[in-house]
């Protein structure tokens, strides 16, 4: 039989009383509640006292005996809330240059690293509308010849030859589609007595559809640039020339373009959306590349002339160090010219806006040491109106001091002004945070 004195009660209950009771009245707690145990323990069984001895120990803890536990109220009654808020602005009332100083200071700070956090998110977000930016890359064209005079190899261009695209696709089973764009060319297009100047025109193979996400809402996208003086126009440029019309199947009167295609009548063959801003290159017109072809046959053959932007869209199994290894042989294939020092690289899309280094762009680019720049600066300013916030608080307290004291001597709570002075704080930063909203729709 086990003597009840090798027993002992379970050891966590009594962990719990040390560490949330006072100390005044654990000795006796403990000794009444471990003779109570072992009472039980002879007249009943050990699990059902240890059973009892838990339940016993936390039915005393008991406000009046916790530790550091006052008897304030745990709610704060409405119009309590409600008087703080009127105090909170009486005071800014009262105070009229320091709360104007302090809103419109942390306001500005607001506005000004939110309008930069939305530049900075505008230049990383180029290109990535595309379903397929991870798997789109271009070809940057250059050679292995060095500058006499800097001594420093040639820069690569973005602008290159015809040839390379078609013999980049019969060659490489991983790239699934190349699509193929001319230099940025002007036309002067009309309808009737509308006449505009188009300059932001590109002479585009059909396969554009199949690279790039750009969202044709008439037409169908496999056909729309492939025969000779097609054209696609965005939805912006197809109301100019036709208003409200359906402007499919309508033709437009082009002029000339130097070197690229005579003057005809081009023929509306799709309508797409508006490129999106976050582009790295963006147009209102595309006319089909058999319109160039037809007009030049000859430069598309040839390894010399430049006046095409290669990109092209690689399966899933794409290996770009395994492709890249591949591109020398690929070149003495194809490039049969003696001591030729042509070399072409390839760049992925995402690459393209803020890491190319390549000259000869299709359109804008952007400088990813500028975002550094731009993130840092944001944050300098937001931290100096915070900075300048706290110090004019912190000043302002200290004016309120008698405050304080009355409001303590006539028995207020710590927690009580505690929370007076953070929901003043929380009112002006709410007041600071709508003038910056209403300063960055301004702006």
């Amino acid at each position: 039989m086990i003597q009840s004195n090798d027993i002992n009660p379970p050891k966590w209950p009594l962990g719990v009383l040390r560490f949330f009771v006072k100390k005044q009245y654990l000795e006796e707690i403990e000794g009444d509640m471990e003779e109570i145990f072992r009472d039980n323990v002879e007249k009943q069984s050990l699990p059902i006292a240890k059973r009892i001895y838990t339940w016993e120990m936390l039915k005393l803890l008991r406000p009046i005996l916790l530790k550091n536990i006052k008897q304030t109220p745990t709610l704060i009654a409405f119009d309590m809330l409600k008087n703080y808020f009127k105090i909170a602005w009486r005071n800014l009332i009262k105070k009229t240059a320091y709360s104007t100083i302090n809103i419109l200071g942390l306001a500005l700070g607001i506005a000004c690293c939110f309008l930069i956090f939305m530049f900075v998110q505008d230049e990383l977000s180029y290109d990535n509308y595309h379903a397929n930016s991870d798997r789109i890359y271009r070809v940057t064209h250059g050679s292995k010849a060095v500058d006499e005079e800097t001594g420093q190899p040639f820069p690569f261009w973005v602008w290159g030859n015809g040839p390379i695209g078609p013999r980049l696709m019969d060659e490489f089973p991983e790239i699934d589609k190349v699509v193929q764009f001319s230099g940025r060319a002007d036309i002067l297009l009309s309808k009737g007595d509308k006449i505009y100047q188009e300059d932001g025109i590109f002479f585009m193979d059909s396969t554009v559809f199949d690279v790039f996400s750009w969202e044709l809402v008439k037409g169908d996208s496999k056909t729309a640039l492939a025969d000779p003086y097609s054209i696609v126009l965005t939805e912006t440029t197809a109301r100019k020339y036709f208003g409200n019309e359906d402007p499919l199947g309508k033709t437009l009167t082009g002029a000339a373009s130097s070197g690229r295609s005579n003057d005809g009548e081009f023929i509306v063959t799709g309508i797409m959306k508006d490129v999106p801003t976050n582009s790295h290159f963006r147009f209102n017109v595309l006319v089909s590349m058999s319109t160039y072809k037809n007009t030049r046959p000859e430069v598309f053959e040839d390894w010399g002339y430049v006046d095409f932007y290669t990109y092209f869209l690689v399966n899933e199994k794409f290996n770009r160090e395994a492709f890249e290894k591949k591109i020398p042989d690929f070149i003495k294939r194809n490039r049969r010219v003696p001591d030729s020092k042509y070399i072409i690289k390839i760049e992925p899309l995402k690459d393209v806006y803020l890491r190319s280094a390549a000259e000869r762009q299709p359109g804008e680019t952007g400088s990813l040491p500028n975002i550094y720049v731009f993130s840092v600066i944001g944050i300098f300013i937001l931290g100096i109106a915070i900075i300048n916030f706290m110090n004019l608080s912190t000043a302002r307290s200290m004016e309120r001091a008698k405050e304080v004291g009355i409001r303590k001597s006539i028995g207020a709570y710590r927690s009580s002004l505690v929370l007076q002075f953070l929901g003043e704080s929380f009112f002006i930063v709410l007041m600071s945070m709508v003038v910056a909203f209403v300063l960055v729709a301004i702006a």
